[in-house]
C-alpha cells in the first residue's frame, strides 16, 4: 500500500523538476545514474514507512520470526520492481505538474490512461515476491518440509535476483530516457499553470 500510494511520484518524477529538468538534459552524467538517483532519493521514504508498519503489525499481529525477517529482502524486491516500473512510467508518459500541487496541469488523456493501467497492473507486477512465502505454505501443507525457514531463504535468493534485473533494466532505462528527454522536457518544462 506504501507503494501503491507513491504512483504519483514516483510515476512522474521528472514533472517535478519542471524546468529544472534541462540540467539534467545538459549534464554529462549517465541517464543511468540520474534513473538511479531519483530512485535511491525515494527509497528512504518508502522503506521507513515500510518499517513503520511492518512494526505496527508485529505489534498488533505478531509474527514468527523468520517471517519477520524475510520482509527486509521482500521490501527490497518490492521498492526494486516498484521503481524500474515507475521509471518506464515517468518516461513514457510524464505530466506537467501545476506550481506548488501535486495536480496534473493541462495533462492530456493518453499519459492519464497509462497511469490508471499502471495502478491496475501495479498488484501484478509484486505479485512474484510473494512466491517464497507461498512456497513455505505449499511445503507446510504437503508435510515435506516443517520448521525450516523456506521463505526467508526465497526471499534471500529472490532479493539478489530482482537487484540483478534492476541493474540490468537501469541501463537500457537509461539509453530509454536519453532517446526520450527531448520529448519529456517539452512536456514538464511547458507553461503548467
Amino acid at each position: 500500500m506504501i507503494l501503491f500510494s507513491m504512483v504519483q511520484l514516483v510515476g512522474n518524477q521528472f514533472s517535478f523538476d519542471r524546468s529544472g529538468f534541462r540540467v539534467f538534459v545538459l549534464c554529462p552524467a549517465r541517464r543511468r545514474d540520474i534513473l538511479l538517483g531519483k530512485n535511491l532519493a525515494f527509497a528512504p521514504l518508502a522503506l521507513v514507512l515500510a518499517t513503520v508498519m511492518v512494526a505496527l503489525l508485529q505489534v498488533l499481529y505478531p509474527m514468527r520470526l523468520d517471517h519477520m525477517l524475510a520482509v527486509v529482502p521482500q521490501s527490497v524486491s518490492m521498492y526494486l520492481l516498484f521503481c524500474l516500473l515507475a521509471n518506464c512510467l515517468s518516461i513514457l508518459a510524464p505530466m506537467p505538474i501545476a506550481s506548488g500541487s501535486l495536480k496534473p496541469a493541462n495533462a492530456k488523456a493518453i499519459p492519464i490512461l497509462l497511469h490508471l493501467v499502471f495502478m491496475f497492473l501495479f498488484p501484478l507486477a509484486l505479485a512474484p515476491t510473494l512466491l517464497p512465502l507461498g512456497a513455505e505454505v505449499l511445503l507446510a501443507t504437503l508435510a515435506w518440509v516443517k520448521g525450516v525457514p523456506v521463505c526467508l531463504v526465497l526471499s534471500l535468493v529472490e532479493c539478489v535476483a530482482v537487484v540483478y534485473l534492476y541493474r540490468l533494466v537501469l541501463t537500457w532505462q537509461g539509453h530509454w530516457l536519453h532517446a526520450s528527454e527531448q520529448r519529456i522536457l517539452e512536456t514538464v518544462a511547458s507553461k503548467a499553470e
